[in-house]
């Protein structure tokens, strides 16, 4: 039905209701009149196509009262996501933002994706696959984004529902104007760039994947500014072994857990919530972020990210992580006693196997003996994007990568496995001992040696245990050079 052009009720005649911003509200569920215009088609805006897009949301009122923000809540699928947002915060639309007034607000709060913040949208990203594969739930954040005073104007909302005095639900016609994150930057950039992918694509992602966007309405470039001062400027780090703990679905998570099994790891890691791993508590070994980087060292000698391992890299890694687990198990699980009889001292007291710098120097140290065969699997990680061939998958790339690196690497060990453990199991591993001492540095009290006196009455140097990447790699190197036997000398450090 056209609809005679007198009879249109054009868009600067809906009404702007004070209680909301002044937003254009046609109150269908309370007026009568508004509801039989809107089911007439008798309103400007529903004829404009090109100018809006129309979403079910729910409007509400955020804050507090003298100063509360007017809040869209939506739940898009991708494909819908792309096409309201439209500002790609890793490629912006520059000329048009700056038709939109917004330029401050840009220059002040968006961070150009480069480095770090380039890697971690790909990061996220590849979270993004994990789950549109099927191998991880997804649990995504809402995106808050905000949209420019200029356009306020023309934005329109059409209320079903409005039994709640804060919020409403209805249609929200918004203008097809960019709209600028104030959290989520990283999560908006790693979704734009998921919806051009093929897996996206044919998995039926565009569709399927649902993600909550909150676009703040009738925002200044003050307010803007000010939106992402609070929102990244408040609020404290997490406990890392707690978030370690939690995040049970990735990948390097799984090859922990199956490759402690039945060890003497097994049941004693701190999460962040159990007792830690001080010089006196037995309960643990070790936390799961010193095992996380031990297992990153046996993977890569630490030269890759926890999230840079994938699930389809496990099985090609777990039969080394099971040995290097396995390893320190035969040598050291009867000095890490769990319950410390009244006449010994806590392993961690006496012995320098039982600190995170020596177990990371360890599994540098392995990670050098099975060079041959991991120096490959490890160059591989990560660039099984440059094979474009849409018709194979993940995994498929990564082995077609690995032979790849395996005619480009041809690193053979110095220190062989059989080598290293020989080695190992003749070091000595007391604190106090010399060659440990000249490698760590001693603690100081008072300007002099630190002491300490064991169960048995015997006075011994107290030895640092810093966690440095210097002390690490001072360790390892020693472990591998060829006066490795000076770690095996029973002198200890002169107390003076």
């Amino acid at each position: 039905m056209i609809i005679p052009q007198n009879n249109i009720i054009t868009n600067d005649k809906v009404p702007q209701d004070p209680e909301y911003k002044n937003l254009r509200i046609v109150r269908y569920q309370s007026d009568r009149n508004a509801q039989n215009n809107y089911n007439g088609r008798t309103y400007q805006f529903q004829h404009e196509y090109a100018d809006y897009t129309v979403l079910k949301t729910t409007i509400s009122r955020k804050g507090g009262s003298k100063n509360y923000r007017l809040v869209a809540s939506v739940h898009p699928n991708l494909k819908t996501f792309v096409d309201i947002v439209r500002y790609d915060p890793a490629d912006p639309p520059i000329d048009d933002y700056y038709a939109l007034g917004m330029k401050i607000a840009h220059d002040q709060t968006q961070s150009d994706f480069k480095g770090q913040k380039k890697q971690n949208a790909l990061d996220f990203k590849n979270y993004l696959l994990e789950g549109i594969r099927g191998h991880r739930t997804l649990y995504l954040p809402p995106i808050t984004g905000w949209q420019a005073k200029s356009v306020f104007d023309k934005t329109i909302f059409v209320s079903f529902d409005e039994s709640d005095p804060n919020a409403m639900y209805g249609e929200l016609y918004l203008p097809k104007r960019p709209i600028m994150q104030a959290d989520g930057q990283t999560q908006t950039a790693a979704l734009f760039q998921v919806a051009k992918t093929i897996d996206a694509i044919n998995a039926g992602a565009l569709e399927s994947l649902v993600v909550t966007l909150e676009i703040e309405l009738n925002v200044s470039e003050r307010e803007a500014g000010q939106s992402f001062a609070d929102r990244n400027g408040r609020g404290s780090k997490k406990n890392k072994n707690l978030v370690i703990n939690l995040d049970t679905s990735s990948a390097l998570s799984r090859l922990r857990a199956d490759a402690i099994e039945g060890t003497v790891f097994q049941g004693r890691i701190a999460d962040g919530r159990t007792t830690g791993t001080s010089e006196t508590a037995t309960s643990n070994i070790v936390d799961l972020s010193t095992m996380e980087q031990m297992l990153l060292n046996v993977i890569s000698n630490g030269r890759i990210k926890q999230e840079n391992f994938k699930h389809h890299h496990i099985e090609h890694f777990l039969p080394y992580a099971k040995e290097f687990i396995s390893l320190l198990d035969e040598l050291f699980a009867k000095d890490w006693l769990e319950n410390t009889p009244r006449n010994l001292d806590p392993f961690r007291k006496l012995y320098t196997h039982g600190w995170p710098f020596v177990l990371k120097a360890l599994a540098k140290a392995y990670h050098q003996s099975r060079l041959d065969v991991l120096a490959p699997l490890a160059a591989a990680i990560g660039t099984e994007k440059e094979i474009h061939d849409a018709s194979k998958n993940i995994e498929e790339k990564y082995i077609e990568q690995v032979a790849l690196k395996k005619e480009e690497i041809k690193k053979q060990p110095d220190v062989n496995f059989e080598e290293l453990k020989k080695r190992l199991q003749n070091i000595d591993w007391l604190r106090y001992r010399k060659h440990w001492i000249s490698l760590t540095g001693y603690k100081l009290k008072d300007g002099k040696k630190k002491t300490f006196k064991l169960k048995n009455g015997e006075e011994k140097v107290v030895g640092q245990a810093q966690n440095t990447p210097t002390i690490i790699d001072a360790v390892t190197k020693k472990i591998l050079s060829n006066s490795w036997e000076d770690l095996c000398k029973e002198v200890d450090e002169p107390l003076k």
